[in-house]
C-alpha cells in the first residue's frame, strides 16, 4: 500500500500552496485512480460552483434582457449560455480533492431534496398584500411579454368617467403614459419568468425556491475556501434550515437572489485575490454590482464588497501592476453593472424610483465617492506589495490584531445590548411614516402590546437574528467576525473581502433597518448578507475554537459537535413551546404551511366569469394587478360607488359592456339583488412583532359580479356562471 498527498495548487503562483483548501491524505490500494475517475471526481466536486455560475449567468441575462425591453426565451437563454461559457474557465475550482467530490455530492443531493420539498410548498402570492404579489405577477407577465410595462388598453380614457376612477393602483401599479408599471427592480421577475417557459404558472411560482437552493450551494462553495469540504456542509445546512431562508424562498421575495449574488461575489473575489486572477475579480464585481438590478438598495452591498476587495488587493503580496489593473477592473465593471441597474429601474419603474430617490441617491453618492477614492488610491500604489498593511501588522503585532478583532466584537455586542438601554422611535413628518406608524399600531393592538405606533424596534435588530439563528449561533458569529478581523490584520487578505461585503450592509441595517418590524418581513434586511455572513463566521469561530483542543481525538470530537450543533440549532426555531396554552407546541407557519394558498383558485374563478371583458374593480386595490395580469383584460379601479351614468360612460369608452367586480354588495346600481359568485379564503402567516409567526390569518373574500347594461345599471351574474366574451 502506498500513500499520496494531493495539494491541489494548480493555477496558483509558483511556490504558493492555497490556504483555502485542506490537504487530503488519499490511500491507493494498488494503482492510482484512472484519468476517467479523476475527471468524474473533479466534475462532481465542481458542481456547486458550476450551479452558482450558471444561475447567476441566467439571472444576469434575464436582467439585461428585460432592461433592454427584449425579455424572450430566445434572448435570455442564449445570453445565459454565452455568459456561462465566458466565465466557465475562470470560475473552475482550482483546489479539489477526492473528499471534495464526496462532500459536493452530499451538498448537491441535500439541496435538491430541499428544493423539491419547498417547491411543493411554494407560495401562491398572487394578491398584492406585500412585495411578492407584484413581483410574482410581473414574472407571470414576462412569460409572454418582453417588458413589465402593461398596456392600460383603454383604461386611461375609461377612468375619465369619474374622479374616483383610476387606471392604476397606488404604490404597486403606477401609470406612465398609456402603460402601467409594476414597482420594483426587474431582475427577479425576469428570472422567475424562466420557470414559466418550463412549467407554466406553476413554474413561475416555484422558481424562487430554485434561487434559494442555489444560494445554499453558494454558501457551501464559499465555506470550503476556509473549511474542509465536509466541514463546509455545516454552514450550508444551517442556512438551508433557517425559517428565514425557507420562508423568503417560497414566495417571490428578492432576498434569496440578492443572497446568491452577494455570496457568489464574495466567493469569486476571494478566489481572485488568492489565485491572482483578474477574471475572477471581474466576475465577482459583476455579481455584487448586479444587486442593483434586484433591489434599489443594491449599492449597500456593492459598497462593502468594493471596500473589502480594495483592502485585500492593497495588502496582498503581488506585482503592483497586477494589483492596480485588478483594482481598476473590479471598480469599472461594478460601476457599469450598477449603472445598468439604475437605468433599468428608471426606465421600467419610474415612479417607484422617484419615491425612493433620497435613499437610493444617497447610497449611490456614497458608492461613487468610494469608487473614485479607490481608483485614485490604486493609481498611486508603488513600492513593496502589501507595504501599508505589513507596516500596520508589524506595528501592532499579534496583540494589536487581537485588539482590533475585539473591537469588532465589542461594537456588535453593543448592538446586541441595545434593548437593555434604549427604545427607538420614528418621527411623523411624512405620509409614509404616518402610514407605517398606523401599521405598527395595528400589529401591536392585535398582539395585545402597548400601543406605540412610532416605535421602530430598531434596537432589537440583533435579537431578530437570534429568532432564526438562535443566540449560540449569533454569539459564535460575532466571535467569528472578530476572528476574521484578526486574520485580516495579520495579512490574510481574502478575509478583507468577506468582512467588507458582510459588515457594511450589516452595520447599516443593524443601526437603521428602515422597515416595518414584523416578522418574517423585517428579517429581509438581513437575509442577503448578514444571515449567511453570521453563519459562515460562526463556522469559522467554531472550528478555530475546536483547534484549541490539544488532542487529535478531542479536536475531531469538537468539530463533530460544532457541525451537528450548527444544523440542530436552526431546527429548534421551527417550533414554539408555550405550556398552559390550548396548543402548547406550535410550528413556524413559514415552514409548515403554503403562503397565500387559495389565491390562485380565486383568481381563476374570477377570470372565468366573463373572460375577455374589461373589468371595473370596485372598492379594493389589492386585486388590480392580479386581475390585469391573470385575466389579461384592462382594469379600471373605482374607489367610490359608481353611478349608472358613470358606468355607461365607461362602457362607451371601452366600446363594450365591462364586467363589474366588487366585494361590497351595495356599492353598485344593480338591476336586482346580486348573489355571491365567488366565495374564497386565502391563508397566510400572521404579522408578528418580536418573534417568528406561529399562527395563520385567514382572509375571506366574497365577490359579486355583473355586466353593465345599456343604461349603466349592472345585471348580476348568477353564481356558477361562466361565459365566453361577446
Amino acid at each position: 500500500m502506498r500513500h499520496a498527498r494531493i495539494h491541489g495548487t494548480r493555477g496558483l503562483p509558483a511556490g504558493r500552496v492555497a490556504r483555502v483548501s485542506t490537504s487530503t491524505d488519499v490511500t491507493f490500494e494498488d494503482t492510482p485512480p484512472s484519468a476517467t475517475a479523476i475527471r468524474r471526481a473533479r466534475i462532481l466536486a465542481s458542481m456547486p460552483e458550476r450551479a452558482v455560475l450558471m444561475t447567476v449567468s441566467l439571472a444576469l441575462a434575464a436582467g439585461l434582457a428585460v432592461t433592454a425591453g427584449a425579455h424572450y426565451w430566445w434572448t435570455v437563454l442564449p445570453g445565459a449560455a454565452v455568459l456561462t461559457v465566458t466565465a466557465w474557465r475562470a470560475c473552475t475550482p482550482r483546489t479539489l480533492s477526492p473528499r471534495d467530490a464526496v462532500a459536493s455530492a452530499i451538498a448537491v443531493g441535500g439541496t435538491v431534496v430541499w428544493a423539491i420539498v419547498n417547491m411543493a410548498m411554494a407560495a401562491e402570492y398572487l394578491l398584492v398584500v406585500r412585495d411578492p404579489g407584484f413581483l410574482t405577477l410581473s414574472g407571470l407577465w414576462l412569460v409572454d411579454h418582453g417588458t413589465t410595462d402593461i398596456p392600460a388598453a383603454g383604461a386611461v380614457e375609461a377612468a375619465h368617467a369619474s374622479s374616483t376612477m383610476l387606471p392604476d393602483a397606488s404604490e404597486a401599479w403606477n401609470l406612465k403614459g398609456d402603460v402601467v408599471q409594476p414597482q420594483g427592480a426587474k431582475m427577479l421577475p425576469a428570472t422567475i419568468a424562466v420557470g414559466g417557459w418550463i412549467a407554466g404558472d406553476s413554474g413561475v411560482l416555484a422558481a424562487n425556491v430554485a434561487l434559494g437552493a442555489v444560494g445554499i450551494l453558494a454558501v457551501y462553495a464559499l465555506a470550503r475556501q476556509f473549511l474542509s469540504p465536509m466541514a463546509a456542509l455545516a454552514p450550508a445546512g444551517a442556512l438551508a434550515l433557517t425559517v428565514s431562508h425557507i420562508g423568503l424562498s417560497r414566495p417571490a421575495y428578492t432576498e434569496p437572489l440578492t443572497l446568491l449574488l452577494v455570496v457568489a461575489g464574495i466567493l469569486w473575489a476571494w478566489r481572485g485575490v488568492v489565485e491572482r486572477s483578474t477574471n475572477l475579480l471581474i466576475v465577482g464585481s459583476i455579481a455584487t454590482g448586479a444587486t442593483m438590478l434586484v433591489r434599489v438598495d443594491g449599492p449597500s452591498y456593492a459598497i462593502g464588497a468594493l471596500a473589502g476587495v480594495g483592502i485585500a488587493l492593497a495588502s496582498v503580496k503581488a506585482d503592483d501592476r497586477w494589483r492596480r489593473s485588478a483594482a481598476f477592473a473590479y471598480i469599472g465593471w461594478q460601476l457599469v453593472t450598477i449603472a445598468v441597474g439604475y437605468l433599468s429601474v428608471a426606465l421600467w419603474s419610474t415612479e417607484y424610483l422617484e419615491r425612493l430617490a433620497d435613499e437610493t441617491h444617497a447610497l449611490l453618492i456614497v458608492y461613487t465617492g468610494l469608487a473614485v477614492v479607490g481608483g485614485i488610491w490604486a493609481a498611486t500604489w508603488t513600492g513593496r506589495p502589501g507595504q501599508w498593511l505589513a507596516r500596520l501588522s508589524d506595528a501592532i503585532g499579534r496583540r494589536g490584531a487581537i485588539a482590533m478583532g475585539g473591537a469588532v466584537v465589542a461594537v456588535l455586542a453593543v448592538f446586541a445590548s441595545r434593548p437593555l438601554w434604549t427604545t427607538v422611535h420614528r418621527g411623523t413628518e411624512t405620509s409614509r411614516e404616518e402610514f407605517t406608524n398606523g401599521v405598527v399600531e395595528s400589529f401591536q393592538r392585535a398582539q395585545g402590546l402597548p400601543l406605540e405606533g412610532t416605535r421602530t424596534y430598531a434596537e432589537s435588530t440583533v435579537t431578530w437574528l437570534s429568532y432564526y439563528l438562535t443566540w449560540p449561533l449569533v454569539i459564535l458569529g460575532i466571535l467569528g467576525l472578530g476572528w476574521a478581523t484578526m486574520r485580516m490584520v495579520r495579512r490574510d487578505a481574502p478575509w478583507a473581502v468577506f468582512l467588507g461585503a458582510v459588515l457594511a450592509p450589516s452595520l447599516l441595517y443593524l443601526f437603521r433597518p428602515s422597515i416595518v418590524p414584523d416578522q418574517i418581513w423585517a428579517i429581509r434586511r438581513f437575509e442577503p448578507a448578514t444571515l449567511p455572513g453570521f453563519i459562515l463566521a460562526a463556522a469559522a469561530a467554531a472550528w478555530a475554537l475546536a483547534a484549541l483542543v490539544r488532542t487529535d481525538r478531542g479536536r475531531a470530537a469538537a468539530r463533530r459537535v460544532a457541525g451537528v450543533g450548527m444544523l440542530v440549532l436552526p431546527l429548534t426555531t421551527w417550533f414554539s413551546l408555550t405550556p398552559g396554552e390550548e396548543y402548547p407546541v406550535q410550528g413556524s407557519v413559514n415552514v409548515t404551511t403554503r403562503e397565500m394558498i387559495g389565491a390562485r383558485d380565486q383568481l381563476t374563478s374570477l377570470c372565468a366569469i366573463e373572460p375577455g371583458r374589461p373589468i371595473v374593480l370596485v372598492g379594493t386595490s389589492s386585486h388590480f394587478g392580479s386581475l390585469r395580469v391573470m385575466c389579461d383584460a384592462p382594469v379600471v379601479l373605482e374607489l367610490g360607488d359608481p353611478t349608472a351614468e358613470e358606468l355607461a360612460q365607461v362602457a362607451d369608452s371601452f366600446g363594450q359592456a365591462p364586467l363589474v367586480l366588487t366585494r361590497q354588495g351595495d356599492s353598485v346600481p344593480w338591476t336586482q339583488t346580486p348573489t355571491a359568485v365567488v366565495d374564497s379564503q386565502v391563508t397566510h402567516s400572521a404579522y408578528t412583532l418580536q418573534g417568528i409567526p406561529h399562527s395563520l390569518m385567514n382572509r375571506n373574500y366574497t365577490w359579486y359580479a355583473g355586466v353593465v347594461t345599456q343604461d349603466g345599471t349592472v345585471a348580476p351574474v348568477p353564481a356558477g356562471h361562466s361565459a365566453s366574451a361577446p
